[in-house]
């Protein structure tokens, strides 16, 4: 008799470890079907939360990435967008778990993200070797295996959403204060290319733009008939010029009116101004402030800017303009290759009023990681090349960045 209950207990042993090591190959399984970047370094998942479907595509999508700690800023700038957005998430192994059992969660909190925010993640590759059904969370986040979600329907309000995220907030990783180079182009494209819209505009994930921006440049757009199939292929992009904020300050700008004020307080100043401000000066913020209200109601293209060396402005675009190079990883010339490109492809930067950016906080030298002067010397080398590269792909143009 005992020796029969030890067998049956042996048995059941067994029967568990089979059961385990079944779901955990089915993890990996589901995974290892997600596509790849063209490296084979990355795996991407998109729509994790997926956007409602009626949108149109005569719109402007928000775009933009981050890792799962910097994911609450989105909260802001889906409040101030009221449009569609899309978000690219950098996952590592760690935090797999919380950040899919919180995607299942945000499904159900359109009062904090919006009905037209979706979420994409991307993994590391040879991470995804280690996974187990623990670190793994519930599949059915993205459709894959295990089982329903019983607890997401319940995180209705948006107080119950909004702590959902702050839990992610707590982690103590940097964007670039991570032990894997931080992918921000390949993010980047992902968010793009998960956009259906005809024109989008790729932003830090903790810049907020002034509340009528979108519809102003929607307006913009249909006066302009920008929408019409013959201006498809355009090479215009519309600069949108970006300030910083003091996080003191009690609450942003919502008009250029609003945001005067708070310059000539001191509160808010040019983005970038004591850490680049090459990188941003050619957008001639002195003059944009000083323009005159146009005869032309709505927003304008105030005035055209000739890229200069260092120059990286935000700017709307069409979905068909250059994606970005995603050898640049970590800090430095990742956004700035991306417009020396448009520049030496003849688009053409015209800057808009009186839309504008806000970042959350003022950009001082103390605030960057460890690492930040030898990743920027790396990709200062690779920008050689791939400025050398865009004269051989663009043969027909002269125009060079220097």
């Amino acid at each position: 008799m005992l020796q029969q209950l030890t067998q049956l207990h042996t048995d059941e042993i067994q029967h568990r470890e089979q059961q385990a090591l079944a779901a955990q190959q089915k993890v990996r399984d589901y995974f290892r079907t997600l596509p790849m970047d063209t490296t084979g370094t990355y795996r991407v998942e998109a729509n994790v939360v997926r956007a409602a479907n009626n949108l149109s595509v005569h719109d402007v999508t928000m775009v933009t990435q981050c890792t799962p700690s910097h994911l609450h800023h989105v909260v802001g700038m889906a409040e101030r967008w009221n449009g569609p957005l899309s978000v690219a998430v950098f996952v590592q192994l760690r935090e797999l778990s919380i950040i899919r059992r919180l995607m299942r969660k945000l499904q159900h909190c359109p009062a904090v993200l919006g009905q037209h925010t979706s979420v994409h993640l991307v993994y590391v590759e040879k991470q995804l070797d280690h996974l187990t059904v623990n670190n793994a969370g519930m599949l059915s986040a993205a459709g894959g295996g295990g089982d329903g979600d019983s607890h997401g329907a319940a995180l209705a309000t948006a107080a119950e959403c909004a702590d959902a995220l702050k839990q992610m907030s707590t982690s103590k990783d940097a964007n670039y204060a991570l032990q894997v180079p931080y992918p921000n182009n390949l993010l980047r494209n992902v968010a793009r290319d998960s956009s259906l819209t005809t024109f989008v505009m790729v932003v830090d994930v903790d810049m907020v733009p002034n509340p009528s921006l979108r519809e102003d440049f929607l307006q913009f757009a249909r006066r302009k008939e920008l929408f019409q199939s013959h201006k498809y292929y355009d090479k215009d992009v519309y600069v949108i010029p970006v300030f910083e904020a003091r996080t003191s300050l009690p609450s942003l700008p919502k008009s250029k009116t609003e945001l005067i004020t708070v310059i000539q307080d001191k509160t808010v100043r040019p983005f970038y101004i004591t850490r680049c401000d090459k990188c941003h000066r050619h957008t001639d913020f002195q003059k944009w402030v000083s323009l005159a209200p146009s005869n032309e109601a709505g927003m304008t293209a105030a005035y055209d800017v000739a890229w200069k060396d260092a120059w990286e402005p935000f700017y709307i675009g069409r979905r068909t303009v250059p994606r970005y190079d995603e050898r640049f990883k970590q800090y430095g010339f990742n956004r700035i290759s991306n417009v020396c490109q448009l520049h030496m492809a003849s688009y053409v930067f015209h800057v808009m009023d009186p839309g504008f950016l806000i970042h959350k906080g003022f950009k001082e030298k103390g605030q960057f990681h460890a690492d930040k002067d030898a990743e920027n010397s790396i990709n200062r080398d690779l920008y050689t090349v791939f400025r050398r590269e865009l004269r051989a792909r663009y043969p027909e143009y002269t125009r060079e960045c220097v």
